[in-house]
Formats: structure tokens, C-alpha cells, sequence
């Protein structure tokens, strides 16, 4: 198998750009709270790349992919990075501390271009 990037259409090149930065989000902080911090490793965050494993393997072995399948899972990414960044935040004496840090973010920016790596993807 020849790693044709070049010769790749839009859309999964977008598609391989996203996984690779979602990749990189697990080495920025994803917890903050001052007197503690984790990456994405430690915070657990780096099983969320189980979504990204069906476009990305479509889209280096060339094949025919599935729309409807690739946005589920892209969809489910962008649910789980809300869950996680809803469940830093907390209350704390009547203020709002917010504990996600920019990891959590990258990953959701990498979410958006994998959807729009999948629109953009001709079969």
C-alpha cells in the first residue's frame, strides 16, 4: 500500500489532517485546575479517537466510504468532547470553575474539519 497524499481528493486529505491533529490534542492539557493538570492520555481522553479510526482507514486504503457511518461517528466524537468539557465544569462556592483545558478544544476543532473532510469526500 503507497501513501498517496498528493493525489488524495479534499476531503480526505481534511479527513487525515483532522486524525493527525486530534492525535496531537492527547499531548495538550486537558484538565486545568491550577494545581493540577493532565494531558489527554491521563484524562482517558485518547479513547474519543475510536471515532476517527472508520474515515481514516477508508481514506488511507482509498475505499468507498460510507457518509452516513463517518458522520455518526463524528457526531458521536463531538457528543463525548461535550460530555467531557460539560463534566469539568463545576461550581465552587458560587463561582464557575471551568477545568478543560485546551486539549478537549483542539480535539473538538479536529471533529469539526473531520465533518467537513467527510462532506468534502468524493467516493
Amino acid at each position: 500500500m503507497k501513501f498517496r497524499f498528493m493525489q488524495w481528493d479534499l476531503g480526505s486529505k481534511l479527513i487525515f489532517i483532522a486524525t493527525c491533529l486530534a492525535i496531537a490534542s492527547f499531548f495538550f492539557k486537558w484538565l486545568d485546575i491550577g494545581v493540577a493538570a493532565e494531558n489527554g492520555f491521563l484524562q482517558g481522553g485518547v479513547f474519543f479517537i475510536v471515532c476517527f479510526i472508520y474515515p481514516f482507514i477508508k481514506v488511507v486504503r482509498e475505499k468507498k466510504m460510507s457518509k452516513l457511518i463517518a458522520y455518526v461517528f463524528a457526531l458521536v466524537a463531538i457528543i463525548l468532547t461535550m460530555m467531557y468539557v460539560s463534566s469539568k465544569t463545576v461550581d465552587f462556592f458560587g463561582q464557575t470553575i471551568r477545568g478543560a483545558a485546551a486539549g478537549p478544544y483542539l480535539f473538538l476543532a479536529a471533529c469539526g474539519l473531520l465533518s467537513f473532510g467527510i462532506f468534502r469526500r468524493k467516493n
